[in-house]
């Protein structure tokens, strides 16, 4: 991008949820317009944005319509199609591309693609048959977990085998239905982190503060920041996710999600070419928040190096939490900020907001994790 685009040039999004009402907020402050296409006319950033197409991800009017009204297009999230995009990205700028759309969209290419630029992962094989699954496993060997090799997230699409008799089970199932999947090595693990990075169109590469990771039933349920790692596995995944930004020429905002083993091997698990739930702790803790940061690369503009302000830790809210959750008693949790996300429709394990805690020492935000955590009816971790 020869020049920036200034206010009031239009920011267009693929997806109206969460991610992409804090997007279109941190536009709006920046005084830039915006555009929002996603099926659900209710969605969170439809409350925000000056317009909003109401259209299937499928729908190529809509894309065109988007391509139409927007300066510069974003998405806020990976399942949509890389045919649409690569199709946006002949009438107007696409940041990130579909190129890494198509590679985070599928475990195996993922897989294949960090390999080819030296980046440690599971040990892995990949099947489309049940005799591929057999060989996979055998290959990989016990315990191991199986992952559908597209649209999996949250745990959605993954198998933990540790027997033969899981094996001879799963594949009974699977050969019922056969479809491509990912056999990974379950790892002993000491935790997982994450890192946003962000990479402009001169190559100028930044990162957030590597986030430590607490999921509940496959779900994110907390990261605390700074993460409480050593050193060389700081400096590791810092260094791995400037590799793959730079390796994969993404130009936008992406989150690597990685494996601390108990021997500190640092592996990297998956990407997401966007703003990231583990990234949330930004937007109250940083000097600049991963909205921001994507509103600016998307519109050419200098990102400025992102600083962590204070110690702090970020606790989802799910539908199995707000329906019983005392919001004042919240409120009088030390450093609490809660952000909640609008959406209509409640379940169980959909994201329904996030609460924030921020402090001036490590050890009083986890005294407020604690009570947060009491509040929403999860266990402590001090009682796992």
């Amino acid at each position: 991008m020869s020049q920036p685009l200034l206010p009031p040039s239009v920011l267009g999004i693929i997806g109206g949820g969460q991610l992409g009402m804090m997007t279109v907020r941190e536009a709006q402050r920046m005084g830039y317009r915006s555009i929002v296409w996603d099926p659900d006319r209710t969605c969170p950033a439809s409350r925000l944005a000056d317009e909003t197409i109401v259209a299937p991800f499928s729908d190529e009017v809509a894309a065109r319509r988007l391509a139409t009204s927007a300066d510069v297009v974003t998405y806020e999230f990976e399942h949509i199609s890389t045919d649409i995009v690569e199709g946006l990205e002949r009438l107007k700028r696409v940041r990130p591309g579909h190129e890494i759309l198509r590679i985070s969209q599928h475990r195996v290419q993922e897989k294949e693609a960090l390999q080819r630029l030296g980046i440690p992962v599971a040990r892995f094989a990949s099947a489309l048959t049940a005799d591929g699954l057999r060989e996979g496993i055998a290959s990989v060997g016990l315990p191991a977990v199986v992952k559908t090799a597209n649209a999996g997230y949250d745990g959605k699409g993954q198998t933990l085998l540790r027997s033969s008799g899981d094996v001879e089970a799963y594949v009974r199932s699977y050969a019922s239905a056969p479809e491509e999947v990912v056999v990974e090595e379950f790892l002993d693990l000491a935790c997982e982190v994450s890192v946003i990075a962000s990479r402009e169109d001169s190559g100028r590469v930044q990162e957030f503060p590597v986030a430590l990771n607490e999921h509940r039933d496959h779900i994110l349920h907390c990261t605390v920041v700074p993460a409480e790692i050593s050193g060389v596995a700081r400096t590791e995944a810092l260094a791995l996710a400037r590799k793959i930004i730079e390796g994969l020429d993404v130009v936008g905002v992406l989150c690597v999600e990685m494996f601390v083993t108990k021997d500190e091997r640092v592996l990297v698990n998956e990407l997401a070419p966007r703003p990231h739930n583990s990234g949330h702790f930004s937007l109250d803790a940083c000097s600049i928040s991963q909205f921001e940061v994507l509103v600016r690369v998307v519109a050419g503009l200098d990102v400025p190096e992102p600083r962590l302000l204070t110690p702090c830790a970020m606790v989802n809210l799910l539908g199995k939490h707000v329906e019983t959750l005392d919001v004042r008693r919240l409120h009088e949790v030390p450093g609490v900020k809660l952000h909640v996300y609008g959406k209509q429709r409640v379940e169980p394990r959909r994201k329904m907001g996030h609460v924030m805690i921020l402090g001036d020492t490590a050890a009083r935000v986890a005294e407020s994790v604690a009570r947060v955590r009491a509040l929403i009816g999860e266990p402590d971790i001090s009682q796992e």
